[in-house]
């Protein structure tokens, strides 16, 4: 039995294109599959003492069929998480007939077959040889090591190993096969440190496709953070020079990409809605999002995959270059609608219609040092910490968070702050970068860098 097959058997697979040709009898002009299956390990730890060891197994799958009309396709989707059924017959004729509910769509495509599975394995077989007696070692040894960073380490609320692996895999009747197999690592904890009577709480992780995580960077990370908070003061109103940390680049970015979701776009719901084309940005600002990247630095990039999840071969996109706003991200269908290429950015889940994603979403990486940026910073702000950027809003770009950091004095990091206000409109954000960092760090399957910022409106005391 292969790995992938162990997932996924050749017998379901079979019995699923038999629900396809099922469907095409019954009239359909499309029909397709698409079923994702896990297996996931997790051993806790709080305080030197096991708190949970659990396992647990996911999977199901989406059949989606296609009813041609007069003005463009409907389409009806069906899901079932029973994946030992004899065949699927029945949940093809039940999303066949909510086929004939819905909307025409003139813009429904699907994609041809083409391309190869021309990548790095993203599978590790070791991970599946990891033994609880193992995962509990590495969650004792997380939480040992951030004491061991710090004596301001008070309490450990949870230190965690996680480890599993899984597949997917989408059938069309016009023969498209689009398999992924992955697996995966991950360590997390969080903490307290205490100053007296002062605490503060943090966290950190890591992740990776294989065993090998650096527990003492991670244990050294998540301490640093707390000791960072300790005895915050009050920043007083004003505008002042702002470096951004890479992990809150990092979603400020995320923010920014999922403004750029096609779909978005079309219903005039996206602040870069008829920006194709012009500045959005610093010239300092490019932002890629590659789905074929094979290293990140120092690991195999954890969001690469093969293929879209409607067939396509993945690509690298140029998302914003030198601040310049070069592509939307696109499924089939929107592109059709847009009339621009495709973008191979779909993604999905058993139970979803495609939809625009990224895959490995990183900004270019500049040629300045972190401690260089506090230089030029001054007298400024490091934000380290920002809460409730899913507040912002997508269509103005408005947005009023909360945020934390360290004070920047005459260059140099200096006390932590807190309780700070961060707001005005994303795109004077993007737009008053005036450096960027050299420091590109990896967050799962997206990256950050220190960003400069000047003259930012922070709200304090």
């Amino acid at each position: 039995m292969t790995p992938f097959s162990s997932f996924i058997p050749e017998a379901l697979e079979a019995r699923l294109q038999d629900g396809i040709q099922h469907a095409l009898k019954l009239g359909a002009d499309g029909a397709e599959i698409f079923i994702s299956v896990s297996r996931s390990r997790k051993a806790k730890v709080q305080n030197g003492a096991l708190e949970d060891l659990t396992t647990s197994k996911r999977g199901g799958l989406g059949v989606r069929v296609i009813r041609g009309g007069d003005k463009g396709s409907r389409t009806g989707l069906a899901t079932t998480t029973d994946l030992a059924a004899p065949d699927f017959r029945d949940l093809f004729t039940q999303a066949w007939e909510l086929s004939a509910l819905g909307d025409e769509d003139p813009w429904l495509r699907q994609a041809d077959p083409s391309g190869i599975d021309d990548l790095p394995s993203r599978f590790d077989g070791t991970v599946e040889a990891i033994t609880p007696e193992q995962r509990i070692t590495w969650a004792l040894d997380l939480e040992a090591q951030a004491r061991r960073a710090s004596t301001k380490v008070a309490a450990v609320r949870e230190s965690a190993w996680s480890d599993g692996s899984g597949a997917s895999l989408l059938l069309t009747q016009k023969g498209v096969r689009a398999a992924d197999l992955w697996s995966s690592c991950s360590a997390s904890i969080e903490l307290a440190v205490a100053d007296g009577e002062e605490r503060q709480a943090a966290w950190h992780w890591d992740v990776s496709r294989r065993p090998g995580l650096d527990l003492a960077a991670i244990g050294a990370e998540a301490a640093l953070k707390g000791e960072r908070k300790l005895n915050p003061q009050r920043l007083p109103a004003g505008r002042y020079s702002v470096v951004l940390h890479p992990e809150v680049a990092v979603d400020l970015l995320g923010i920014v990409a999922g403004m750029l979701d096609a779909e978005s776009v079309l219903k005039q719901r996206s602040l870069f809605a008829g920006k194709l084309g012009e500045r959005i940005a610093s010239p300092l600002l490019t932002l890629v999002d590659d789905g074929r990247l094979t290293e990140a630095p120092g690991r195999p990039a954890l969001g690469t995959e093969p293929w879209d999840a409607e067939g396509l071969p993945t690509r690298r996109n140029v998302l914003i270059e030198g601040g310049v706003l070069k592509t939307y991200l696109h499924t089939l269908k929107t592109a059709a609608e847009m009339g621009l290429t495709p973008t191979a950015s779909a993604g999905r889940g058993f139970g979803s219609q495609p939809g625009a994603t990224t895959f490995n979403l990183f900004p270019v990486a500049g040629d300045t040092a972190p401690e260089a940026l506090f230089r030029m910073a001054g007298n400024g702000v490091l934000i380290t910490e920002i809460m409730g950027l899913h507040t912002v809003d997508p269509v103005s770009g408005d947005l009023s968070v909360g945020a934390s950091g360290l004070r920047i004095r005459d260059g140099i990091l200096a006390e932590p702050v807190d309780q700070i206000t961060f707001a005005g409109n994303l795109r004077d954000f993007l737009t008053r970068i005036v450096a960027v960092g050299s420091d590109l760090r990896w967050y799962g399957s997206s990256a950050g860098l220190s960003l400069l910022l000047e003259d930012i409106a922070l709200g304090g005391a």
